[in-house]
């Protein structure tokens, strides 16, 4: 039994196969995505008496912060399929680790259409490990406090009645790696209220390095962004530098685990250790100082970034040839990363995110959209890009403006690098969080022809990226091309068929000819 008991649900414990962009399946509805096909996609990682061999990057800083204050023994990591097993008379706080707990992010909400006929795989799997908890703690007549946290955890802003009802003690918003120790301590003694909301951050010297190893083998170079976007929370935050000592510690911690990915973890890498924050030019020389380091590290053969924009891409093309040569891209390795388009609204750009685009102007961001793809192209890079689907004061316009965009990176990209234009895109819901909480959720009922025109065309264009790249893609995984392969590439002409026949039906005419100006 232990004094702290740290868990996640199903969906945060597993690897997902290292399908790019396979994480999103847990957003998918279980009436939807059958459960043999999810577990097949997303098995879940194995456990070492009860213990998570690798957990979420959150619950091992969240872990290594509370061995700060308390000792080993003090403190687990319980694969959720074990959780009961450290959980007794001694035990004084249990804390759930969560990224989508009620199903409220930007995914899961247009996977599910905005429920609440449909609900995600990421709720389920939440649901399910809290009422296991409780569980426990009605059979035993246990004490302890059950603490939700993480990167989901802004939901229960939203949910307050959900949190009571699920008999959750405290729900913890924002960093505490620098005050976790003394935070528990209050959390055991009373002392603070439902909601916690922490104030201020961690300096980075204050951010200690992982002692066990993390899923993707991940590590953290930056947090925060400084662009202001008005949608987002991670750009909200003052941009801060992991220290590269941080970083080497947590790479031998995977290393020595037999680890040899290093995914890295940023709110924007191309914005790391930038030092114009009136223009944001890539600092090239920090980056590619960065990834040498990363590259060179005894133990790792593989990496790449999660997140970056595509304004810095556009501009400085030389800065993505080189990391390109030390990430070792190439025809049958490219490196994937996903950048936000958010819209092809200039006017959406101008309300709500005006350095989107810097070092350019708003009024530049197709031909910064379609510059910054060929770039990542011509280098072996694969964006996967999101958008944003109801932004408040969203109108039809501005919706068939983003149509257009995608359409013209359709059109242009191919005669600009040929066979290596790649990317997909991935339509989000608008969540109110950033500048913008208080607002209501984009609630997906009752689709314009400008919606759904929207939708179709994004997901027409993964099918079609499917196919290009099947061959390649799957090559190196034997089962994926004899079972996974096929049952996609059904699913995805099923999808579209049906999208199709849904849009006809409705009147709309999703392959009708868009009318494109632009110089």
């Amino acid at each position: 039994m232990a004094r702290i008991v740290l868990t996640t649900d199903r969906t945060l414990m597993s690897e997902y196969r290292h399908i790019p962009l396979g994480d999103f399946a847990g957003c998918a509805p279980p009436n939807r995505l059958p459960r043999a096909l999810f577990d097949f996609i997303a098995p879940k990682l194995p456990a070492s008496n009860g213990l998570a061999i690798r957990a979420p990057y959150g619950l091992r800083k969240l872990e290594a912060a509370l061995l700060q204050g308390f000792s080993e023994e003090e403190v687990v990591v319980a694969h959720p399929d074990y959780v009961e097993k450290f959980i007794g008379y001694d035990t004084k706080i249990v804390g759930v680790n969560t990224m989508d707990p009620l199903g409220l992010g930007p995914v899961s909400k247009l996977f599910t259409w905005g429920g609440p006929d449909y609900f995600s795989y990421t709720m389920l799997g939440f649901y399910t490990i809290i009422e296991r908890i409780q569980s426990v703690r009605d059979k035993l007549g246990l004490k302890f406090k059950l603490v939700v946290g993480g990167g989901g955890a802004w939901q229960f802003e939203n949910r307050v009645d959900v949190a009571r009802r699920l008999k959750i003690d405290h729900v913890v918003l924002g960093e505490v790696d620098n005050i976790a120790p003394q935070l528990f301590q209050q959390i055991e003694n009373d002392d603070l209220p439902e909601l916690i909301k922490i104030r201020g951050y961690p300096k980075p010297e204050e951010i200690v390095p992982i002692v066990k190893p993390s899923l993707h083998g991940l590590v953290e170079v930056m947090r925060g962004c400084g662009r202001n976007c008005q949608f987002c929370e991670a750009t909200m935050r003052v941009a801060r530098y992991i220290p590269i000592e941080t970083i080497k510690k947590e790479l031998d911690v995977n290393t020595a685990h037999g680890i040899s990915n290093a995914w890295v973890q940023s709110d924007d890498i191309f914005l790391y250790d930038v030092q114009d924050k009136r223009t944001f030019m890539p600092n090239r020389d920090s980056l590619i100082n960065l990834f040498k380091i990363i590259m060179s590290h005894k133990g790792i053969r593989h990496s790449n970034p999660t997140h970056g924009s595509i304004a810095p891409v556009a501009a400085d093309p030389i800065m993505m040839k080189k990391l390109s040569e030390i990430l070792r891209a190439g025809p049958n390795a490219f490196v994937g990363i996903q950048p936000g388009i958010e819209t092809g609204s200039v006017r959406l750009i101008k309300k709500y995110m005006a350095q989107k685009a810097k070092p350019f102007q708003a009024e530049e961001w197709w031909d910064v959209v379609l510059e910054g793809t060929k770039v990542f192209n011509e280098n072996y890079w694969f964006p996967a890009y999101t958008l944003v689907l109801g932004l408040p004061e969203e109108e039809e316009e501005d919706i068939w403006d983003t149509v257009k965009l995608i359409a013209y990176l359709e059109e242009r990209l191919p005669k600009l690098v040929g066979e290596k234009a790649h990317f997909v895109v991935t339509p989000l819901s608008f969540v109110p969080v950033g500048v913008l909480r208080g607002k209501e959720f984009y609630s997906p009922k009752g689709f314009s022809e400008a919606e759904f025109c929207l939708l179709y065309r994004c997901w027409r264009h993964s099918l079609i990226e499917v196919q290009r790249l099947s061959i390649n893609f799957f090559r190196m995984h034997p089962a994926f091309r004899v079972v996974f392969y096929p049952i996609l590439r059904l699913g995805l002409y099923a999808a579209i068929d049906r999208l199709r026949a849904w849009g006809k039906s409705m009147g709309y005419d999703p392959e009708k000819p868009l009318l494109i100006k632009h110089n």
